[in-house]
């Protein structure tokens, strides 16, 4: 991480072709890839890809897509906390970046491999989405694509979200990329940038499930349902909040009984007539999304939970203990008030500057902090969370 961090991230030419090599075998061999719109890019010169972010391996889609250009993709900095990663990341010129924050610094590495004519590739939503349809993107992707002045290329994915989900595990069907050439230089040079966002938006968007409806394609696998309960925060047939747990290919609530399947099409069904379940991750979403916006009509709304606060050890690649104490969300902001290595803090992020809460639902919350680098907070409510994660996400788009 540390030669990442002070230089322009370089390409290692072999590992590079190796790599593309893999991706290619494995994005058509077990992900069915189909490449649409490829012959619309230039051939040479700098280039900006900026795709829709579905799943966890949506870099070997890309990578397999983009054949004759050599992509340094842009990451957050948590991945290069794996050494392994690292290692690979380092050597695949992989820029990183503080997830949901402005980094100067990998601005800087943009524009420095642009300038030699390379091709970078930015996942402007910053994360995998939990629910089938995309994350927040904030406006300042247009000030980059702006400042940068060279053409623009777009993917959609489709099918990234069902073939390695956030949530966990492997499933084989089919996937597509979509590659268009969204902006020239010129082009960008007549648009303000509010046009750019909104273009921007329209040409990442995506809907897995309607997708998923239009083509009927499925997906094999096993656990199907793996780590369901990490995100299915409430019970639509009693109300129960973290009640869920998940194995194999369904989902029940331990308070109730209520139970869905999970099928091939990647839907939820339900196994008794008695049972309550919403079709699709992304109604369920909405329909949790709904309960926090309820609660929030109590001008004392707050959600907190007791954390323990962990730092990162570069030189060991592992996490230490560092305090203890409650971490807080109301309308304005989300906070952590307790200890960081003996002294007592209060650390504070709005949420008009965050436009998504890093965080591995039934696990743990990150936040960056000025002076502190990223601090991973662990729950004591593990399904805490997700409903943090819900609340945040949405309070941050109230602020636009």
């Amino acid at each position: 991480m540390k030669s990442s961090k002070s230089n322009t991230p370089q390409v290692k030419g072999w590992l590079y072709r190796l790599a593309y090599c893999f991706c290619l075998v494995v994005s058509k061999l077990f992900f069915r890839l189909k490449v649409i719109g490829r012959e619309s890019l230039p051939k040479d010169g700098p280039l900006l890809v900026l795709c829709s972010h579905q799943g966890m391996m949506d870099f070997l889609l890309v990578l397999t897509a983009l054949r004759g250009r050599t992509a340094q993709f842009v990451a957050t900095q948590r991945q290069f906390r794996n050494p392994k990663l690292n290692w690979l990341y380092v050597r695949m010129g992989v820029i990183p970046k503080v997830q949901f924050h402005t980094d100067p610094r990998c601005v800087m590495n943009i524009m420095r491999v642009l300038k030699k004519d390379g091709t970078v590739v930015i996942f402007p939503a910053g994360q995998t989405s939990m629910w089938g349809v995309p994350g927040n993107i904030a406006p300042s992707i247009a000030h980059l694509v702006k400042r940068m002045n060279v053409p623009v290329c777009t993917v959609s994915l489709r099918g990234g979200f069902f073939s390695a989900p956030r949530l966990g595990g492997l499933h084989f069907g089919r996937t597509e990329a979509r590659l268009d050439l969204t902006f020239t230089p010129q082009q960008l040079q007549g648009l303000e940038e509010d046009a750019i966002f909104h273009k921007l938006e329209d040409a990442l968007y995506y809907d897995e499930y309607a997708w998923q409806e239009e083509t009927g394609v499925t997906f094999r696998g096993k656990a199907l349902a793996k780590n369901y309960d990490h995100v299915l925060v409430c019970c639509p047939k009693c109300g129960s909040k973290g009640s869920w747990k998940a194995e194999e290919d369904t989902v029940t609530c331990r308070n109730c009984g209520n139970t869905a399947r999970v099928g091939r099409d990647l839907h939820l069904h339900p196994v008794s007539a008695g049972d309550k379940v919403f079709p699709t991750l992304k109604e369920w979403y909405g329909w949790q999304e709904q309960q926090v916006v309820e609660q929030m009509n109590d001008p004392d709304f707050l959600l907190e939970t007791a954390v323990t606060c962990r730092v990162f050890v570069e030189e060991s690649f592992s996490y230490r203990d560092a305090g203890t104490g409650v971490l807080q969300l109301d309308k304005q902001e989300i906070r952590y008030v307790g200890t960081v290595d003996g002294k007592s803090v209060r650390l504070a992020v709005r949420h008009a500057n965050l436009p998504g809460l890093s965080a591995e639902p039934g696990e743990y919350v990150e936040l960056f902090h000025e002076g502190y680098d990223l601090l991973r907070y662990i729950p004591e409510d593990k399904a805490a969370v997700a409903y943090m994660k819900l609340a945040q996400e949405y309070l941050y788009r109230k602020t636009l």
